[in-house]
C-alpha cells in the first residue's frame, strides 16, 4: 500500500472525522486550563496514534499510519474548525 493510498484511505475515514469533532466540541470546557492550541494539538495527535492502535493494517508500519495520519487530521481539523466557527458566527 503506497503512502497516497493510506493518504485517501485515512482522510475518508469517519471515525476519524468524529474524533476529531469530539475535540473540537470539547476544547471549548479545556481552554480556560490548558489554552487553545494545546488543546487541539493533543487531541489531533491523540487521533493519530489511537487509530492505528486500535484497528492496525498489517500491511503499513504503525510509525508510518500515525504519521500520514497527523497530516490527514490537521487537514480535517483546519476545514470542521472552519466550519465550527461559521456555524457559531451565524448562530449569534
Amino acid at each position: 500500500m503506497g503512502l497516497v493510498d493510506i493518504f485517501i484511505t485515512q482522510i475518508g475515514d469517519p471515525l476519524r472525522v468524529i474524533l476529531l469533532a469530539g475535540v473540537i466540541a470539547l476544547q471549548p470546557r479545556l481552554e480556560g486550563r490548558l489554552g487553545r492550541i494545546p488543546t487541539l494539538a493533543a487531541g489531533l495527535v491523540l487521533v493519530a496514534l489511537v487509530i492505528p492502535l486500535l484497528f492496525p493494517n498489517g500491511n503499513v508500519w504503525f510509525l508510518v499510519a500515525a504519521a500520514i495520519g497527523l497530516v490527514t487530521n490537521a487537514i480535517q481539523m483546519g476545514v470542521l474548525l472552519g466550519i465550527w466557527t461559521l456555524v457559531r458566527r451565524f448562530k449569534h
